[in-house]
């Protein structure tokens, strides 16, 4: 039985603005989901529905099997952390601890490990800080103190809404450790909200996308990146490098895509035959949006070999920007309107100011409908 059970859940506010379209989200117990997509797309609206913040415009909410949408918030067994969590400002730590309480349990929860106080101080480093006030904590250890209030409270499932918002990344990496911790410890469902495809991926074995109010697609973060449903999640996982353009009208073939600025020029792959290529408009200059996997992008080779592989060179790009990514490096490089990510994974990567020249493998493209924004092709054909 799943842990938490969403049915056509929809919140509609006053003016009829749509906080969130009817919406089917099932979690099992223990799994970890995480809700991406930018500000005002419904993240945050779905886990007030579920805390009983917000009151439902319609739908269904069970936990273990008991409907709660119509129960307070203190008895739905549900533990809410906010990016500024709630402490109270005239308790100690201590205090805000020993406040949290334990809940009762409700009707088929099942058993979860308790953890007491002294556990709880001992799990989250904290001793130093229980005779601390709020006002004397950094960011991160505030988090901290309210992570502890979610282990005495003993809530089977945790809602975070941006928990790292306020956090620089060093305390990000380690807040995100504690958090596995916690939870294989606990045995707890959550459902975590956030802008960030690397907590989202990081933190769910499962990632669903949100946007305008609607749920786009959900899978886990592997299926996310090898297949995204639409160019909307292909934007918010931030892998992809998105080119707005259409079929080249100068070529009579009308197998030829040409990006907007006329920096990119890519053959149409085979399989995107002369049906599919009418149905979607593209034999009159349809639009299409292409998707580069960062990965998939190489320098081109000094031997000239690139000319024996089927694909795009893609010369004089400028380096616009070099970012650190672990062990790698990840390169902006721009040639007019037009933007591409590279990864760089040996030797020193190229100055920021610097042109170089690229080779796209054909089979590596994403293609998109411009107009409704799907992922196009046949079904058997992955990301990479």
């Amino acid at each position: 039985m799943p842990s938490l059970s969403l049915t056509r859940v929809a919140k509609t506010y006053s003016g009829n603005t749509i906080g969130l379209h009817p919406t089917d989200l099932e979690v099992e117990s223990g799994e970890r989901v995480a809700l991406l997509g930018p500000s005002g797309s419904g993240k945050s609206t779905l886990l007030r529905l579920i805390s009983g913040l917000e009151e439902l415009s319609e739908g269904t909410i069970t936990i273990n099997g008991e409907r709660v949408d119509r129960l307070p918030p203190h008895r739905r067994s549900v533990g809410f952390l906010s990016q500024r969590p709630a402490l109270y400002p005239h308790l100690t730590v201590e205090q805000n601890l020993l406040a949290s309480g334990t809940q009762s349990p409700r009707k088929h929860t099942p058993p979860t490990h308790h953890i007491s106080l002294a556990e709880t101080v001992e799990l989250l480093r904290i001793s130093p800080l229980l005779s601390r006030l709020p006002h004397e904590l950094s960011g991160g250890e505030r988090q901290r103190v309210a992570l502890g209030k979610l282990l005495i409270r003993q809530a089977g499932v945790w809602l975070l809404d941006e928990p790292f918002g306020a956090l620089d990344p060093v305390f990000r990496t380690e807040f995100r450790a504690d958090l596995h911790l916690l939870l294989e410890r606990t045995g707890a469902t959550m459902i975590i909200v956030t802008h960030d495809p690397i907590d989202a991926s990081a933190l769910g074995r499962r990632i669903g996308v949100l946007g305008d109010g609607r749920l786009q697609q959900i899978g886990s973060p592997d299926e996310l990146r090898t297949r995204p449903g639409n160019r909307f999640v292909a934007f918010c996982l931030g892998r992809l490098s998105l080119i707005d353009g259409r079929v080249n009208r100068g070529d009579p073939s009308g197998r030829t895509f040409v990006s907007e600025c006329g920096s990119v020029v890519v053959p149409l792959p085979d399989w995107l035959d002369s049906n599919l290529a009418n149905r979607l408009g593209m034999a009159t200059g349809g639009s299409l949006t292409l998707g580069i996997r960062p990965e998939a992008v190489a320098a081109v080779q000094a031997d000239g070999s690139d000319a024996t592989r089927p694909g795009v060179i893609l010369a004089g790009w400028s380096v616009v920007a070099v970012e650190p990514a672990g062990s790698r490096w990840v390169l902006t490089a721009a040639r007019g309107r037009t933007r591409i990510r590279v990864e760089w994974s040996s030797g020193s990567p190229p100055l920021v100011g610097s042109l170089a020249d690229w080779f796209l493998p054909a089979d590596h493209c994403v293609w998109f409908d411009g107009q409704t924004g799907r992922r196009i092709g046949d079904s058997e054909q992955p990301v990479g």
